[in-house]
C-alpha cells in the first residue's frame, strides 16, 4: 500500500510554519520534511517533541536525522519518536489522558450529587 504524498502547497499556515521550523531545527530542506509526514498532524507532533528535546540531546538528533532522510525512510515520524523516548506522551496521548481525567471528575461528580 503506497502511503498519500503530503504536498506543501495543500498545507495550511501553521503546518507550512511548522515545516519550515522543523526544516531549519533538521538542518535540511522543507521537501525532506514534508516527504517524511505521511499526514500534516505528524509535522505538529514532530515540532512539538523537537520543542521539548533541544539542539544537543540525542532525541532531538535522532528524529532531526529521520526528518533528512524525507520519504526513503521506513520509519514514520511517530514510530521514531516512539523508538527514541518511549516515556514520551505524544499530543495525542496527553489529551486523551486530560479528557479521561475530566471524565472521572465529571462521573464522581455527578455520583456525589
Amino acid at each position: 500500500m503506497t502511503m498519500q504524498k503530503i504536498k506543501f502547497s495543500a498545507l495550511d499556515l501553521i503546518d507550512k510554519r511548522a515545516v519550515s521550523w522543523l526544516a531549519d531545527e533538521a538542518e535540511t530542506l522543507t521537501a525532506f520534511v514534508t516527504a517524511a509526514a505521511v499526514h500534516p498532524g505528524e509535522l505538529l507532533e514532530a515540532a512539538a517533541f523537537m520543542k521539548e528535546f533541544l539542539k544537543g540531546t540525542a532525541e532531538h538528533s535522532a528524529l532531526a536525522d529521520r526528518l533528512r532522510l524525507g520519504d526513503t525512510s521506513t520509519e514514520s515520524i511517530l514510530a521514531c519518536i516512539g523508538r527514541c523516548a518511549p516515556t514520551y506522551r505524544t499530543l495525542a496521548e496527553s489529551t486523551d489522558a486530560e479528557l479521561d481525567e475530566l471524565l472521572a471528575d465529571l462521573k464522581s461528580t455527578a455520583t456525589a450529587s
